[in-house]
């Protein structure tokens, strides 16, 4: 988990004073949710891709079984990225929306290799669906030690998203 510095603590205070927003929160509070948050939407955005990338390439003979569920998973994955996008515009904040960004903050890596089988597609995302569960299991201990209730419920769900995700996969890899 990405621990939040002190700089960045202070950089989201300021950004947080000047949109002023009123909603029950401490400006400390949004600033230590909102670098969570944006940690979430940068990996939501990198598995997202690596998704669409694995729809795309998919080969052999269950190619057809293998492109409608990946299909699945990134409209899936596409909902999530919305909806942590529009949280952290309910905080008060703007969503960053560039690729150095997501790379930058991003606890997963990108796939570059386009000659990976469909099994270790699968084992791939599993991996990153996984960490995505211990990174929100994280992200949620911290933020319950904030006023924030509907954060820590929001990841909750989203967790349990994932954790269904990793189920499935888990079943193809067996």
């Amino acid at each position: 988990m990405n621990f939040i510095s002190i700089k960045e603590k202070i950089k989201y205070f300021i950004k947080l004073n000047i949109m002023n927003t009123n909603i029950g929160l401490t400006p400390n509070e949004t600033s230590i949710i909102i670098p969570l948050l944006e940690n979430f939407l940068a990996s939501e955005n990198i598995l997202n891709l690596k998704i669409r990338n694995y729809h795309w390439n998919v080969t052999g003979i269950h190619f057809s079984d293998y492109h409608k569920f990946f299909e699945g998973l990134y409209d899936d994955s596409a909902e999530n990225i919305d909806e942590i996008a529009e949280r952290i515009r309910m905080l008060g904040d703007k969503t960053q929306a560039n690729m150095k960004f997501f790379l930058e903050k991003s606890f997963l890596s990108e796939e570059t290799n386009l000659e990976i089988t469909s099994a270790d597609m699968v084992k791939s995302l599993l991996s990153d669906t996984e960490k995505t569960i211990q990174e929100l299991r994280n992200a949620i201990e911290v933020i319950s030690d904030t006023n924030d209730s509907w954060t820590e419920d929001f990841l909750i769900a989203l967790m349990q998203k994932h954790e269904k995700n990793a189920w499935m996969l888990r079943s193809l890899v067996s």
